[in-house]
């Protein structure tokens, strides 16, 4: 098994026409090795539906490794990449999910560079790296409509009670009371998303290594952060995607809507361990 750590720093930094053989093989071998990276991302967010062992996908799969088979020709190897190339390109027509259509795209980037074609490869990468963001945005999206369907459903009947069986007098408690019940709820709903959006956080952040390392500046390369806010009772009460633009720029998306921030003002976040 190899980590996405491990594929980053297979990945030679800039090309200049085609690998040489060797660094092809080892570099295509180093990416098989993180089919189990790849599966376990996915069952992260699709539990109990893991990578698909049928279909073009798959297929492309089983050109890329017969590819690397000792004593096979470069021809027969070249040959072998844009089969899987075309097999792969047969899937993402075929695929929906977000999460899918990244790691699809990102070996369409590898049969490009295996293939010697640096655009394409650029190209593909660029592709991965906005699609796994658009699903990490999506889990960001969906918890906050869970947070504000839970606040809705159960605020105002629970307000109603409290109203109607206590006094003015122990009013203010009774909201006290309430808003920590609905603060541990917003915890749960956004501790969950978290353990989701982990996983493919760093995924999204190996994908933008490699494009760094194919050749982009890093000033079109963004970097993509999940920012977590804790309340002062110390429960999670807001997570952020901020998208690092430059040294002192950035935006922050709170799963409705993307506000500029400044890395330069004073932290707001509290750091979250958990």
């Amino acid at each position: 098994m190899a980590t996405w750590n491990d594929l980053i720093l297979a990945t030679p930094r800039q090309l200049a026409g085609k690998l040489q053989d060797e660094g092809a093989t080892a570099f295509l071998e180093t990416f098989l090795r993180t089919e189990e990276e790849q599966a376990a991302l996915l069952d992260h967010l699709h539990r109990g539906a893991p990578p698909p062992k049928e279909g073009a996908f798959n297929d492309g799969r089983v050109h890329l490794e017969a590819a690397t088979r000792p004593y096979c020709a470069r021809d027969e190897r070249m040959e072998l990449v844009r089969s899987a190339s075309q097999c792969f390109t047969e899937a993402l027509r075929l695929e929906r999910d977000t999460a899918r259509l990244s790691l699809i795209s990102l070996h369409l980037g590898i049969c490009g560079l295996l293939l010697g074609g640096p655009k394409d490869a650029r190209e593909w990468t660029s592709i991965a790296h906005q699609t796994a963001v658009e699903a990490l945005k999506g889990i960001l999206s969906h918890a906050m409509a869970e947070r504000a369907l839970s606040r809705n459903r159960y605020l105002g009947g629970m307000l109603n009670f409290i109203i109607f069986f206590t006094s003015s007098a122990t009013l203010g408690a009774g909201y006290l009371v309430w808003d920590r019940v609905l603060s541990k709820r917003t915890d749960k709903v956004l501790r969950r998303a978290m353990e989701r959006m982990e996983p493919l956080a760093r995924y999204i952040e190996t994908v933008r290594e490699i494009r760094l390392r194919l050749g982009e500046p890093a000033s079109v390369v963004p970097r993509y952060e999940v920012t977590p806010t804790l309340d002062a009772s110390d429960f999670l009460s807001q997570l952020s995607i901020r998208t690092v633009l430059g040294d002192d720029d950035a935006l922050d998306f709170n799963g409705r809507e993307t506000r500029r921030a400044s890395r330069g003002a004073p932290a707001r976040d509290t750091p979250y361990n958990h």
